[in-house]
């Protein structure tokens, strides 16, 4: 059995959303992706590799909402009727889809709240997929905690997406040719974010949160000896913040990183896959392939990711954790009805059951 964590689903609402705004920006590549949407092609995929399940997770919201005339309002029941209609697809083919992943109007922090709980408890979401933008999207700050919150009374997981593209504030014009806002800033922006919200103490206020970071987190596992070397530089911090901060921490600031989840989404990187593995260890890794969005639609992705990890993990039991065991252990893809994770919330929370 392989569950596959981290696949992409354009649902209904959000294919009408794009038509109607004439195919402007990501609209003209998202359409022309059959996988996406179209339910035949999606199961003939999904069936072609034996023993192999989707986890359903959603076009990051930045990428499909393209009106600005569309408002706060309008906003919030787009994303409502896309996580209604990822629920059903979900239940009308378990066979082949394992669960699905909510999404979240995440520039309104209260409304993001509110949506995710609704997803989780009353449509069975395993969790909510949240933007990640270094610049735009401060997730760190202290508006975005009754999501996180929330999010670890119902046990549910957090996957965090990059998806900034060149005309997104702050990203700087060189990035465009080759596509290196995606190639290289999408894991810059997982790490920042990953890192701000660990060294504002995410997991101090919230040890049992669940959060899942995109393509193998970035590049925490490539760089662990220079944050090793955080604590010993604080003082090259002309601000002084850092050390006040690191005193803060209950933990080393790698400890934090090596609690977090990730996926194996590396495109045919072996070493890489290696590398993830080896510095979160395999209880912390699930097999998550970025599906249908290759030339293939999904041919290409899900059978070298597959590769990938048979190829740099030796041991059985290791990959058996890889593929499938971590996300029935963590995600509880297998618990059925997920009703006893679905309890009453704090008030702390500001969201309404």
């Amino acid at each position: 059995m392989k569950v596959d964590i981290w696949t992409h689903i354009l649902s209904p609402s959000y294919l009408r959303h794009l038509e109607g705004a004439g195919q402007r920006g990501p609209g003209a590549f998202l359409s022309t992706q059959r996988a996406l949407y179209d339910m035949d092609v999606r199961r003939s995929l999904v069936d072609a590799y034996p023993g192999y399940r989707q986890i359903l997770a959603p076009i990051p919201g930045p990428h499909v909402i393209v009106d600005p005339s569309l408002g706060q309002s309008g906003l919030v029941e787009l994303v409502r009727r896309n996580n209604e209609e990822m629920a059903e697809l979900a239940s009308r083919y378990p066979e082949q889809f394992a669960g699905w992943v909510a999404a979240t109007p995440l520039a309104d922090p209260d409304a993001a709240t509110e949506e995710a709980v609704r997803s989780v408890r009353e449509l069975g979401a395993l969790g909510v997929q949240l933007e990640e933008d270094a610049n735009n999207l401060p997730l760190h700050e202290e508006r975005y905690d009754p999501l996180f919150a929330a999010m670890e009374q119902l046990d549910a997981g957090i996957w965090l997406h990059p998806y900034r593209t060149p005309a997104t504030p702050g990203s700087p014009p060189e990035a465009a040719p080759f596509i290196l806002w995606q190639v290289v800033g999408w894991t810059f922006d997982t790490t920042i974010t990953v890192c701000r919200l660990m060294f504002a103490g995410i997991y101090d206020r919230h040890p049992k949160l669940k959060l899942i970071a995109h393509h193998g987190g970035g590049l925490i596992p490539h760089l662990s000896g220079r944050f090793e070397l955080i604590p010993h530089a604080a003082k090259l911090d002309p601000t002084g913040s850092l050390e006040e901060q690191l005193e803060r921490l209950k933990q080393p600031p790698s400890a934090y990183l090596k609690m977090l989840y990730v996926d194996t989404a590396m495109f045919g990187a072996p070493h890489a896959v290696k590398c993830v593995v080896d510095f979160f260890d395999p209880d912390h890794v699930m097999f998550g392939s970025d599906a249908p969005f290759d030339t293939k639609g999904g041919h290409y992705f899900v059978p070298a990711t597959i590769s990938d990890v048979e190829e740099a993990v030796a041991d059985h039991a290791a990959r058996a954790m890889i593929f499938h065991d971590n996300a029935d252990r963590i995600l509880g893809i297998k618990s059925g009805d997920r009703e006893p994770a679905r309890q009453t919330l704090s008030t702390h929370t500001r969201a309404q059951p």
